[in-house]
């Protein structure tokens, strides 16, 4: 796999799906607990919000194990970062199942955020050093459409698994998963940045490197106008549980169904999305994804408000803005990351830490400013999308280069020693 143009459609379709599998560990990791919250908040006798800060907890430690774990992959290569995070997102996991408490549980997702992160961000980076800009982003949206497997089925299972075995065997499923994706990772995937591009670890350097990102305007705009929209999404999340189930009456069986309309959005919104790249611009289609998700946002605030439309006028606007996934992911994804070929792991360590400390944030204020009304989630979606869309407006009209893989035969710019 360490060169592109002699990669087969066989060997690109393999690709995809393992990457697309390893990545639906960060999903499943948060919605297949999901309709369980109300459920561990009883069996621990915690307040509900304490249990909705599990998600907030979850979403900082995978911020912060990007901000570790980037860099690291740039020094020592993609896989030897994968794997150890793959084996202690297994033990995490594990950990979190038999804790009692919800300072325990907080603690635990964490460790396993953290885990998980050493995974999440080295497959954007392994993307990057294979394919350009353009066929980076397909690819990318290709693995987002297996990953829309993850969050499709994770409610579902996860209310059905709450009902057979209790909230404990979600951790459980969670970690034989992990397993399977343990397996993946040794056996079918292999390192895609050459020794000659990997990055020397110092402080100055690794410095350096992220200020260069967090410098770049047209980088962060990009990568903002996502974390913002991540930071509704992440909204959604925390909150949904109670909206749905405690304030309209689903049952924590069916909450998974209305979650699944959301995946199915996404998932047709990816594939439109795949197929209008090389005819638009990429920028084009974030901001289109931007604009769209601010006024779905802003339909959700009004509705929750007014009251108008019940349990529909909730879940429409939100559907179409989860939808919009499909068009703010991969094209923001491909376009911050077409700037920094060198240093995509802390690229996208710079971009994880962004997006999941907004999630973080989002979903630790849904849990604040819970007031038994749909409206602070409401009103934490609609902010997020006026923010995504003034976040996109930073990046100036012009065009990229379609940089080529670093680990191409032909490269656009010397290689950097390792240390």
């Amino acid at each position: 796999m360490n060169n592109t143009h002699s990669m087969s459609g066989r060997d690109k379709q393999l690709l995809i799906l393992v990457l697309g599998i390893l990545t639906c560990l960060g999903p499943l990791a948060i919605d297949l607990y999901l309709p369980a919250m109300p459920a561990i908040a009883e069996s621990m006798n915690e307040p509900l919000g304490s249990i909705q800060l599990t998600l907030s907890a979850y979403t900082l430690g995978f911020a912060l194990g990007q901000l570790i774990f980037g860099p690291l992959a740039d020094r020592f290569g993609r896989l030897r970062v994968m794997v150890p995070g793959l084996v202690f997102y297994i033990a995490t996991t594990l950990l979190s199942a038999f804790t009692n408490t919800a300072n325990e549980l907080i603690v635990a997702r964490i460790l396993q955020a953290m885990s998980g992160a050493a995974v999440m961000v080295t497959i954007p980076a392994m993307v990057r050093d294979m394919f350009d800009r353009e066929d980076c982003a397909r690819i990318m949206s290709s693995i987002l459409l297996v990953m829309t497997v993850a969050p499709l089925i994770a409610p579902l299972l996860g209310g059905q698994l709450l009902l057979l075995g209790g909230w404990r065997s979600l951790f459980i499923t969670l970690a034989l998963f992990g397993c399977a994706a343990l397996v993946l990772a040794l056996f079918m995937l292999k390192e895609s940045l050459p020794e000659e591009h990997r990055q020397a670890l110092t402080a100055k350097q690794l410095a350096k490197n992220y200020v260069s990102v967090i410098t770049h305007r047209n980088a962060m705009g990009c990568i903002l106008g996502h974390g913002f929209f991540f930071g509704g999404l992440f909204a959604f999340i925390s909150a949904s549980p109670f909206v749905y189930i405690q304030l309209y009456g689903i049952a924590p069986e069916y909450y998974g169904f209305l979650f699944a309309a959301n995946i199915v959005a996404m998932g047709a919104c990816n594939i439109i999305n795949m197929r209008l790249i090389g005819r638009f611009p990429l920028l084009n289609m974030l901001r289109f994804g931007t604009v769209f998700a601010a006024l779905s946002g802003l339909t959700l605030l009004f509705m929750a408000v007014t009251g108008a439309g019940g349990l529909l006028g909730i879940v429409i606007p939100v559907v179409l803005f989860v939808g919009m996934l499909g068009f703010t992911g991969p094209n923001s994804n491909a376009l911050a990351l077409s700037y920094f070929p060198g240093i995509a792991g802390t690229a996208n360590a710079a971009a994880g830490i962004l997006r999941f400390g907004i999630g973080g944030i989002t979903a630790g204020l849904a849990g604040v400013f819970h007031n038994g009304t749909a409206v602070p989630m409401a009103a934490l979606i609609a902010g997020c999308g006026l923010c995504s869309v003034l976040s996109v407006m930073l990046v100036k009209d012009r065009k990229v280069v379609n940089r080529t893989p670093i680990n191409d035969e032909h490269h656009d710019e010397p290689p950097r020693a390792a240390a």
